[in-house]
């Protein structure tokens, strides 16, 4: 790794906001110790770079990698498609690469929605009928079929998508996934079961239940606005829901449901998009001008929650697109501590864990045979 920017990454940073915002910080709080609220560029926490290898066959490495640990050697695991990426850590070496088969006795299937890379194998969802798990060679362990869904959830989606990550507990052999609307419709208003916990060992499926609220009413057909985003915690066992016009986060524990405020400083603008035919099909269009509050991330090291906000993307008279993005950072208790601004075409929004930091990926390499992925440090 390398403790300098890549040269190709131009960082433009607040100084006074964010030298004010320290000197907030830092401030006298009250014998509570509650959190200080600040704001300040994601860039002024930059702390490191790590450097991934690409082959010849490999046109973008993934935003999201897992770390994992074997043999005494650790590694970082990552999917596009039907490959996975293999790399030591921290030298960013390529070690090798698995290409999934699609038929056979070890295909994952023609459509892939979503995968999990575990130490215990890969999840992927294949063809809205199964989850399949595979080994790190390919072959395939078992197959578990996906939970039925009434005719009122419409079109069902389980799916990664905007942000709903699966999430896999070893020791109760329990795998959680989300059933994501491709756009939201009337009858989805009165229904609940989105997310499903799995238990693998005895093939039995529960639901996570929670509503829409009403403002939805206004955001049927927007394949933006009407998606939510859900995260599992196993941290105190919270269930996380973003939904994408709503300023704050629903917050389920499996006893008790609440709504902690998740609001950017910045005045956000929703604008629905429209919906075109073209000849025999419909085609939904989200707005490009609109706001919108998209996925929660977790960063395990500091125990910070990362509200994601797609704020304003702006085209400027010589055409050249600008992009305002942040993330509102909540401690376990729920406090709003700080707001970092970043923009989402040059850093990808989402990112991954190692033992030693948190890394987002630089979105404009520099160079066909690496990509750059920067490590934040958020001990405040």
């Amino acid at each position: 790794m390398n403790n300098i920017f890549p040269y190709y990454f131009k960082i433009k940073k607040n100084s006074s906001t964010f030298l004010l915002g320290i000197v907030f910080l830092f401030s006298c709080t009250d014998s509570k110790n509650e959190a200080v609220f600040f704001t300040a560029d994601l860039t002024d926490f930059v702390v490191d770079t790590l450097y991934l290898e690409k082959d010849t066959l490999t046109k973008s490495l993934p935003h999201e990698l897992v770390f994992l640990e074997q043999n005494g050697k650790s590694f970082l695991f990552g999917t596009v498609g039907r490959r996975m990426y293999q790399y030591s850590y921290p030298s960013g070496k390529l070690e090798g690469t698995v290409d999934f088969e699609i038929e056979g006795p070890d295909g994952i299937g023609g459509f892939v929605s979503g995968s999990l890379i575990t130490e215990d194998g890969i999840f992927f969802i294949s063809d809205q009928k199964a989850i399949i798990h595979t080994d790190f060679h390919g072959k395939l362990l078992d197959r578990y079929s996906l939970p039925k869904v009434p005719e009122e959830r419409l079109a069902v989606n389980f799916s990664v998508v905007n942000g709903n990550r699966m999430h896999y507990d070893k020791e109760k052999r329990q795998l959680i996934l989300a059933d994501v609307p491709f756009v939201l419709k009337e009858p989805n208003m009165v229904y609940k079961d989105w997310v499903w916990k799995y238990d693998l060992e005895n093939r039995l499926a529960e639901p996570i239940s929670f509503s829409y609220p009403e403002i939805y009413n206004a955001y049927y057909d927007d394949p933006e606005l009407g998606v939510y985003a859900h995260t599992f915690l196993d941290i105190g066992n919270f269930h996380l829901v973003s939904f994408p016009v709503t300023d704050s986060l629903l917050v389920m524990d499996g006893k008790s449901t609440k709504w902690i405020g998740s609001k950017s400083t910045t005045p956000l603008i929703f604008q629905k998009g429209k919906v075109d035919q073209d000849g025999g099909y419909t085609v939904f269009s989200p707005s490009w001008k609109t706001s919108r509050y998209k996925w929660v991330i977790f960063e395990p090291m500091s125990k910070l929650i990362l509200r994601y906000i797609d704020i304003e993307t702006k085209v400027s008279e010589s055409g050249k697109i600008h992009n305002k993005s942040s993330f509102i950072l909540h401690n376990l208790d729920f406090e709003t501590i700080a707001e970092l601004f970043f923009d989402n075409r040059q850093i990808a929004p989402s990112g991954f864990a190692t033992p030693n930091g948190y890394f987002f990926k630089l979105l404009n390499p520099d160079s066909d045979d690496r990509e750059a992925y920067i490590k934040v440090g958020l001990n405040f």
